[in-house]
């Protein structure tokens, strides 16, 4: 009787140790994506990502893992739409700038959710522009990889959260060279050292440029990013009409900026060309983490709370002998 009691004890022992492993791989491959709406933002977790959108508008704050904070948070917060003049395409400096403009900070968004078997989708709607123009943010988080079109890009499932820009029905003013975004780009924690850097077209091929988080805590690994394709494309109605070239821009306003800056905030312009009235404009960035760039995976925690029973357990046995 003894002999079997130990046996039935020593099985259970190592499913117990086993079996929070094979779970939480099981849940790191699955389909589970969780949202939740308060009345600070709209939360999408996965095993590998959490993302806040900040009062329901496209400020996008997100870190590794699914937990309720981290002592990094990566940060994009769009600030602004305007138009830009100047002797090309391209915006050079804040002089450039002019035409319709509106805050997004300010201004009133919509949004709404709509979850389905393998995917969560937020819109960002902001109605009522000059003209009846309207902008969007489409955020979606897929259960598995997508390829981006036009490139040879993939959406990581879980692990990144692609954005579309949508720009409806705008009409430029006379004279306008294009239509620029506003984004404010930084780790916000602040906790540990943490470097914005621009990508190469090396690093991303002639389709795709990054901004890269490297964390000094992760031995200077690339740990996050904000990607972005360097086209757009034009629709008149449901059909394509035109691609254009997405433009960078890097500079502060200064005494014209949204809020105060922080240590290491990069000041980043997305620019579009004068693509004509009245047609839809549809860009493709997106955000997400390097799962692998981190010290302690996300299933070693489950192992180690196996053995930390296994242990409690073994301990309770010998006591009772």
């Amino acid at each position: 009787m003894k002999t079997k009691t130990k046996l039935l004890i020593g099985i259970s022992l190592i499913a117990l140790f086993f079996l929070p492993a094979f779970t939480n791989y099981a849940s790191a491959k699955s389909d589970k994506i969780s949202t939740k709406e308060g009345l600070d933002g709209i939360i999408v977790s996965t095993d590998f990502i959490t993302l806040k959108l900040v009062d329901g508008k496209p400020h996008f704050i997100w870190w590794y893992g699914n937990q309720s904070t981290s002592d990094e948070m990566y940060n994009v917060q769009f600030t602004k739409i305007q138009e830009y003049f100047g002797a090309d395409d391209t915006l050079d400096n804040n002089g450039e700038l002019g035409g319709i403009s509106y805050n997004l900070v300010t201004s009133d968004w919509i949004s709404e959710i709509v979850e389905d078997d393998t995917s969560v989708t937020v819109t960002l709607t902001l109605s009522g522009l000059a003209n009846d123009a309207e902008l969007q943010f489409i955020i979606n988080v897929y259960e598995v990889d997508q390829p981006i079109e036009g490139t040879d890009s993939i959406v990581d499932a879980l692990a990144e959260v692609k954005f579309d820009i949508v720009v409806k029905d705008w009409v430029f003013s006379e004279g306008a060279a294009g239509l620029t975004v506003k984004s404010q780009v930084l780790e916000s924690q602040q906790r540990n050292r943490v470097r914005v850097r621009n990508g190469t077209v090396a690093e991303n091929g002639n389709t795709t440029r990054t901004m890269q988080f490297e964390s000094a805590e992760q031995g200077n690994k690339k740990v996050a990013f904000y990607e972005w394709v360097t086209f757009a494309d034009v629709y008149d109605g449901v059909s394509l009409i035109s691609t254009i070239d997405v433009g960078e821009a890097y500079f502060d306003e200064g005494a014209q900026g949204e809020g105060p800056g922080m240590p290491g905030m990069i000041h980043f312009w997305l620019t579009y060309p004068n693509y004509g009235d009245s047609y839809t404009l549809k860009h493709d960035p997106s955000i997400g983490i390097f799962p692998d760039a981190f010290n302690v995976p996300l299933y070693l925690f489950s192992i180690i709370g196996g053995i930390i029973a296994t242990a409690a357990i073994v301990a309770i046995v010998r006591k009772r002998k």
